[in-house]
């Protein structure tokens, strides 16, 4: 899979996003993407974008191509098409990766969830980090929960912020840390 957009400065630039749009063309419920095997090459944005909705993604064994470093980002948006009301438009994401590598840098916004999980034979060279939403909104409590499994590896490519993190495998720190929603800090 190959995406067709290019640069045009526009601010809505995501290879594969997942979303409510509130204007009625679909129903309400979990948005999901799994793939197994195969490519994804992004010419230009995040290649996944998740905001206003509930959302599954399932990866295994997939070759990955980021335009930048975007991987992932789970936000709330500026609600200017319509997609909710800003400040209460945040997503919530279960990502599950296998058998795979990744590479590229993960956010989520402070009024979204992220379950972020690398199970076995995953191999994740980024970061992943907590962010302020634009529009303010409430805070969720546990919005970046990350799970190493066993078998699986996350190399840091800088200094991460997360509510949870659950290691059953390997992290190597590479001299950066893991700073925890109640203040630890996790480094080696």
């Amino acid at each position: 899979m190959t995406s067709t957009y290019q640069d045009d400065g526009s601010e809505n630039l995501h290879n594969i996003m997942l979303y409510q749009s509130m204007s009625g063309d679909a129903g309400e419920g979990t948005a999901s993407f799994q793939m197994t095997g195969g490519s994804i090459t992004a010419n230009s944005g995040d290649l996944f974008y998740v905001t206003n909705t509930d959302a599954v993604i399932l990866l295994s064994g997939v070759d990955l191509t980021l335009a930048n470093n975007n991987l992932l980002t789970v936000a709330g948006n500026s609600s200017s098409r319509g997609w909710g009301t800003a400040g209460a438009n945040g997503a919530q994401v279960a990502f599950t990766a296998a058998d795979m590598a990744l590479e590229g840098d993960v956010t989520v916004d402070t009024i979204s969830a992220l379950q972020f999980k690398l199970a076995n034979g995953a191999v994740f060279n980024g970061s992943l980090n907590i962010v302020e939403n634009e529009a303010g909104g409430t805070p969720v409590s546990d919005n970046a929960v990350v799970t190493v499994g066993t078998g699986a590896t996350w190399n840091l490519t800088g200094n991460c912020t997360v509510t949870t993190l659950k290691n059953n495998g390997t992290i190597n720190f590479n001299g950066y840390a893991i700073t925890l929603a109640d203040g630890t800090v996790v480094s080696k």
